[in-house]
């Protein structure tokens, strides 16, 4: 009996082995050599999970350098999760969040990492590099990931997801406006899908806090002191759980801009040399040219004595020319996404009201153009949903709720809502954040709302204010079908 065991053991590793081999045939077959090429496969450790390294080409100067990341069949959940990159992208992040929860994951460096090792600027980029760092790169990992799903399960994924921050929110919405059938649900945080706005923003900063001369301005605690100011100016009128911590809201009407600065004058005097006051007032109010608002600034309670030190967009004319050139192709704002919403996507937004490099603001504004466009907000949040996350700022930022980011916690949290929205059909109503200085979490609710803690501990939704559509920015074009070749 005992040998007999043994033998049946042998014979079905034996088996199991054929099965992987053929899986990983099947793999290989998915690499046309043209455009796809497979440039490593492993297997993580004991895990089971395999790992292929495969490379892009759209056209000559494409480079798409792309990983996806399988369990083992038996552990497969069924789904398939495309990762977002940040900043520039040229390195590939991290899928281990993605595939603990035993789904596949694919990301991509979005084709930039000669370009980034180069350190070269982004108006200098090969037109091919634009291409997919921009809108290409995303949707071409998205099609042969699937590809590759379905050759090593022998079937497709039952269902795909999209999350991306910041670079990999512009991601997110590129691939609901450009490809509304890759994804069923897509979670993006502080994205920074408007990337011409925040070009103008990137110039409204140095050109704010710098003189003709490029020398700072002011000091980092001149900076604490202002965004300080802010939240001990709303103490008195933010609810009990905000007060004093962090701001409910980073909105502010220029009469409390005003006021906010009047009180960080008194604390720290300097603030009243020279054009100082002016030039931290146009921080935080709309900027406008010819009666055209470019962007509308930063909310308040930011900090933003890290971001000052940014040279990007130094110069106004930069801005200029990458509104008028690449503009239409970086930008991922367009209002229409109903064919997305038509074939049952659902969208989950993020957005952090102490963002200190992709504002809030035009976030929000995108927001009520969506609604706009469907018809109304209650209409909108059948499929998509924003949230504003107090206290929150981004990577390297100091937020007083986290100092950078959303935090594991809040991400995580964000994909089980997604999943349980789309396959479910129960739409939430909160997410959860991070407070690290009281190390718990609390809850925000769906734009305009805001969550108040009761006596008893329990929170309670309460309404806000909407943003009002006369302060929005002059919308420079999404083009939503970009010309170059997308080989399939």
């Amino acid at each position: 009996m005992k040998n007999l065991l043994m033998l049946l053991a042998t014979v079905t590793a034996g088996c199991a082995a054929t099965a992987q081999e053929t899986r990983l045939d099947r793999l290989a077959r998915v690499a046309d050599g043209a455009v796809c090429s497979v440039t490593n496969v492993a297997t993580l450790g004991t895990s089971g999970v395999v790992r292929v390294d495969f490379v892009l080409r759209a056209e000559p100067e494409s480079d798409i350098r792309c990983r996806i990341e399988l369990p083992p069949p038996e552990r497969w959940d069924g789904r398939l999760w495309g990762v977002g990159n940040s900043s520039l992208g040229g390195s590939i992040p991290s899928l281990r969040a993605f595939v603990a929860t035993r789904a596949a994951a694919v990301t991509t460096d979005i084709g930039t990492r000669a370009v980034v090792a180069g350190k070269r600027d982004g108006e200098t980029w090969p037109i091919a590099v634009r291409r997919d760092y921009s809108w290409r790169s995303t949707h071409m990992m998205t099609v042969y990931g699937k590809r590759m799903v379905e050759a090593y399960y022998g079937k497709a994924p039952r269902k795909s997801y999209f999350s991306g921050g910041s670079c990999g929110g512009r991601q997110a919405f590129s691939e609901a406006i450009r490809y509304p059938l890759d994804y069923d649900g897509i979670v993006t945080y502080l994205p920074a899908n408007n990337v011409v706005a925040n070009r103008f923003n990137a110039w409204l900063a140095y050109h704010s806090t710098h003189d003709k001369n490029g020398n700072l301005v002011f000091t980092e605690k001149e900076m604490q002191v202002v965004a300080d100011a802010a939240v001990e100016y709303r103490a008195s009128s933010d609810p009990t759980f905000y007060a004093g911590r962090f701001l409910a809201d980073g909105r502010a009407t220029p009469e409390e801009v005003d006021a906010i600065l009047s009180l960080a004058a008194k604390k720290m005097p300097s603030l009243t040399e020279g054009d100082k006051l002016a030039r931290l007032k146009a921080l935080y109010t709309p900027f406008c040219v010819d009666g055209k608002c470019l962007t509308l600034g930063f909310a308040v309670g930011t900090y933003l004595g890290q971001r000052m030190k940014r040279k990007a967009a130094k110069y106004w004319q930069s801005a200029m020319e990458f509104a008028k050139s690449d503009g239409d192709w970086y930008n991922a704002n367009a209002a229409d996404l109903s064919p997305f919403f038509a074939r049952g996507g659902r969208m989950i937004v993020i957005a952090g009201w102490e963002d200190q490099t992709i504002s809030p603001l035009p976030i929000v504004e995108h927001y009520e153009r969506i609604c706009a466009f469907e018809g109304g907000l209650e209409k909108t949040m059948e499929h998509c949903r924003l949230f504003c996350a107090p206290g929150v700022a981004h990577g390297g930022g100091k937020g007083r709720a986290t100092q950078g980011g959303l935090g594991k916690t809040c991400a995580a949290y964000g994909r089980s809502a997604l999943v349980r929205w789309v396959e479910e059909g129960v739409a939430p109503d909160r997410l959860m954040v991070e407070d690290k200085s009281r190390n718990a979490q609390f809850p925000v609710a769906t734009y305009p709302g805001l969550f108040v803690q009761e006596p008893d501990g329990t929170w309670k939704r309460t309404e806000r204010p909407r943003s009002k559509p006369s302060l929005a920015p002059i919308t420079f074009a999404c083009d939503r079908t970009p010309k170059g070749p997308v080989p399939q």
